[in-house]
């Protein structure tokens, strides 16, 4: 199983609570906004890695399955706060069939 990513951004342009290096608004700095990817994905923190995060935080008060529909639930969120279209969204239905 793995997470569903529509790689809409809306995450990074979001980072202003967390401990991550952010713009006044909140933008991670290792966004690169032209082209929508991060300048450091393969060194990136684990927060940037859910299924790191899982395995952090939330292995032992719910299933990985769970993790990934709360997850994307969130990025439906962000999706909506940034006005970007309905097609990012990630159908949590996908996650029925494993």
């Amino acid at each position: 199983m793995e997470f569903l990513c529509s790689k809409c951004s809306a995450c990074c342009r979001n980072v202003g609570d967390l401990d991550l290096p952010s713009d006044d608004n909140g933008v991670c700095l290792n966004l690169d906004q032209e082209n929508n990817t991060c300048k450091i994905y393969n060194t990136r923190p684990d927060i940037c890695r859910v299924d790191k995060t899982f395995e952090n935080s939330f292995k032992d008060t719910m299933t990985k399955k769970e993790f990934y529909v709360w997850n994307t639930k969130a990025c439906h969120w962000l999706i909506d706060k940034e006005g970007l279209d309905e097609s990012f969204k990630i159908d949590i239905k996908n996650y029925d069939n494993v």
